[in-house]
């Protein structure tokens, strides 16, 4: 059975919304509730894993129907009807997760009223500091990055990847050990009695409490591993069955004893005491695995589903796109495409000093989303754990950079064109699609075009965005990054190769 045809519980509930709920009630609600449960502000990685899978279940439509057809036929709630949504991540638009839908045809090149077209008109025209000079004569920004704290610190040779490619049991609870070890200690006592030849409880049929061992032993094995859920509970109340039926059959015979010769009543009932308290230790020890069972099972859908729409756990790729690639033939109308290649490549470059840490992963080109799907918007994208740093590379003339009073970019008191100071809504809106699950800020990365006076004044920021020179920028993002900087979420990742824009 598929793993996204069966469900371990009611998901609406997870997220405490109504089975009718919107997608912008349930990315409210998800947002709220992946902040109160995650690991480090306070919360419990388990309920962080159940309210995790609940996003990814809800926010895809074609699953979301899957979960309420589950609903349906094993709860009898019944959804109401709905027009089909937009995933919040929109992946079922991507070519990756509709492989039979074919792409829009793409305007030709040079085709009036297309994004490429106006970008290579735009290249003609000066839209920050003077005409787009050569690349060449371009003074690269000094970035010595063995200076800075994250990247002299000692990193590990792999990062953590979650979700991993199999769920990964958590560590044994004082619950567990407590409800468990009881009922396992209970067998062996009762099996070593039943064959020592010398002991009270001495019997041929010691065999029979072997097998039923046995078979708990197995259940309590694969419930704590989280695996094969139905065999372990076949397993159970097979175990359970057998447990309960000796002690009715010693129950029975000491009846039988009592109203006969009465020899052995005693032995007989306590036998049958003991089987029974087997019976009850044995459910306690079922009870006390639960927690870990439903984690497991939880953290199996969402490896499922990591492995079925992410990059594999062990993949070496850690950047995706070549920097600059997309300015050319898909920049923003206005936009002069030249020189935003140059600056693109040049803090792209630079941005390689950031894989020191083994959980960053880069991509350059990206747009918004649900935007053109054929115009990048967003220079780089830096990724590590649960930190993503958006940084737009512009190309200008030397001088002094800083924000003014009315909150625009301005090189010596002169702002920028639109296209720079519209970045910081940029951010906004990214945040909004990722503030749920990932902490998002943004860098306007600043190159100057020739040699000379160049500085930024750091008196004024926007609420997520900085401006920074290429060393600031290094020094500023790695220091950030460093706290998830050895680790990788797969589903995070996913999302943001999303709205990539392919060259």
């Amino acid at each position: 059975m598929s793993p996204l045809q069966s469900f371990p519980e009611n998901l609406y509930e997870v997220l405490g919304v109504p089975p009718a709920a919107t997608d912008e009630e349930i990315r409210r609600a998800a947002r709220r509730r992946q902040r109160e449960t995650h690991p480090d502000l306070g919360g419990d990685a388990g309920e962080f894993t159940r309210v995790r899978l609940a996003v990814e279940v809800l926010s895809n439509p074609q699953h979301r129907a899957q979960h309420d057809a589950w609903l349906a036929t094993e709860r009898g709630v019944v959804t109401p009807p709905r027009p089909d949504g937009v995933r919040l991540r929109k992946q079922q638009h991507s070519a990756r997760s509709r492989p039979g839908q074919a792409r829009a045809p793409r305007s030709p090149s040079g085709a009036p009223g297309s994004s490429e077209a106006a970008s290579r008109a735009a290249a003609g025209r000066t839209t920050a500091g003077s005409d787009a000079p050569a690349f060449d004569r371009i003074p690269k920004p000094p970035a010595d990055a063995r200076k800075m704290g994250w990247y002299r610190r000692g990193w590990p040779e792999h990062p953590d990847v979650w979700p991993a490619e199999r769920p990964t049991p958590p560590e044994p609870t004082a619950r567990e050990g407590l409800t468990v070890l009881p009922f396992l200690v209970l067998g062996v006592v009762l099996i070593v009695a039943q064959i020592v030849p010398s002991s009270p409880f001495a019997t041929s049929w010691w065999p029979v409490t072997v097998v039923l061992y046995l078979l708990a032993a197995l259940w309590i094995l694969l419930r704590a591993a989280g695996r094969f859920f139905n065999i372990a509970r076949v397993l159970y109340w097979a175990s359970l069955a057998g447990i309960a039926l000796g002690a009715a059959a010693l129950f029975v015979l000491a009846m039988m004893r009592f109203f006969d010769t009465g020899e052995g009543v005693l032995m007989l009932a306590i036998r049958a005491v003991v089987s029974l308290a087997g019976v009850g230790l044995a459910s306690l020890a079922w009870w006390g695995l639960g927690p870990r069972t439903r984690r497991m099972e939880f953290e199996g859908m969402l490896t499922s589903l990591a492995n079925e729409s992410a990059p594999p756990v062990h993949s070496d790729q850690r950047v995706w796109g070549e920097p600059g690639a997309t300015a050319m033939s898909h920049s923003a109308p206005g936009v002069n495409a030249v020189r935003r290649m140059c600056a693109e490549r040049l803090v792209g470059e630079r941005l390689a000093l950031l894989e020191r840490m083994p959980g960053v992963r880069v991509i350059h080109g990206l747009r918004l989303p649900g935007g053109d799907r054929g115009v990048a918007t967003v220079s780089h994208a830096v990724l590590a754990g649960h930190r993503l740093a958006l940084i737009d590379a512009v190309l200008g003339r030397t001088g002094t950079y800083g924000i003014d009073g009315r909150g625009h970019i301005a090189c010596d008191g002169k702002p920028l064109p639109a296209s720079a100071q519209e970045f910081p809504h940029r951010v906004e809106r990214m945040h909004e699609y990722f503030g749920d699950v990932a902490e998002v800020r943004g860098w306007l990365a600043i190159v100057p075009e020739r040699s000379g006076e160049f500085s930024i004044d750091f008196a004024r920021t926007w609420r997520r965005v900085r401006p920074a020179s290429v060393e600031s920028l290094l020094r500023e993002v790695g220091d950030w990054l460093a706290a998830d900087g050895a680790e990788v979420d797969r589903l995070l990742l996913r999302d943001l190769l999303e709205l990539r824009v392919e060259a």
